[in-house]
């Protein structure tokens, strides 16, 4: 019996989410990538909306993206999901991450792959879903230009490969399109620029100053690029807009939960929400 039709048996009918580690970011992220459809979709007088995302690991990602174009723009649109779904953590750099290891485990054997096919088959039928199994400096540079209306970026987290996988999607954003990504947990003004600059290459680290743990090669590499940008927590944002990159503001959105949410991710997000909304912009 093959690893899919195992899964299609232990739960035909919803993706399998409520497992360690598959909802990878803080949950409240979700709701901002749904939030980031409704605003995108007030302007888009109907018309499919299509999401490019880089890094997607079990498919709770794809997912809220599929269910922000649901709820917000009729079921219309496509997602792509590109990912190599391969062991890539510096292990000598992170020996002691239990969380590394244990994605290093699920990409080795492919389990990570398997789950995300499953879940992908939950979306809404009229959204088209593909993806491609690969690394992105390879699969970027054969996608349209001037075609998404989304990318988001959540791949390797150390500086060299977001500070690539940024440069090399800008150019596949239509004017009005929005490069966001995940684990922005601190802003280059935010935490110890010194410490940060040392280490790019790391996945996750703490800060002094802030006392925080965060990733310092997405805080690098999204300074570099932008400067300060659109942040909610740790989800980003930038807005193409005449030859630029803007911030948006998600502050009216209506506050949707991922269906898939098991009841801690809810809990989490919920909880997380509300110390946040107050200052939102």
């Amino acid at each position: 019996m093959s690893y899919q039709k195992l899964l299609d048996i232990l739960s035909p009918d919803r993706p399998i989410l409520d497992v360690a580690r598959a909802v990878l970011s803080a949950p409240v992220r979700h709701l901002f990538m749904i939030g980031t459809i409704w605003y995108l979709a007030k302007s888009a007088a109907g018309r499919p909306l299509n999401v490019l995302e880089i890094g997607s690991w079990y498919g709770a990602s794809a997912l809220s993206w599929a269910q922000g174009l649901a709820c917000h723009n009729g079921g219309r649109g496509s997602v792509t999901c590109i990912d190599a779904w391969a062991p890539f953590f510096d292990m000598a750099n992170h020996a002691d991450a239990d969380y590394a290891r244990d994605m290093e485990a699920s990409l080795a054997s492919d389990c990570a792959y398997n789950i995300f096919l499953h879940n992908v088959k939950s979306m809404p039928a009229s959204i088209t879903c593909q993806h491609m199994r690969g690394q992105s400096a390879s699969l970027l540079p054969q996608l349209r230009r001037d075609h998404f209306d989304v990318v988001f970026i959540d791949a390797d987290h150390t500086y060299e490969p977001v500070k690539k996988d940024i440069l090399e999607s800008l150019p596949l954003l239509r004017e009005g399109g929005i490069v966001c990504g995940d684990d922005l947990n601190l802003q280059l003004h935010e935490c110890d620029p010194e410490l940060a600059q040392q280490s790019g290459h790391l996945d996750f680290i703490p800060d002094p100053k802030t006392g925080r743990n965060y990733h310092p090669g997405v805080t690098l590499a999204v300074a570099e690029i932008f400067g300060q940008v659109s942040s909610w927590g740790g989800f980003w944002a930038m807005q193409k807009k005449n030859g630029g990159w803007q911030p948006i503001s998600l502050k009216e959105m209506p506050v949707i939960y991922p269906q898939y949410f098991s009841a801690a991710d809810l809990a989490r997000a919920e909880s997380h929400f509300a110390d946040i909304r107050d200052n939102l912009c």
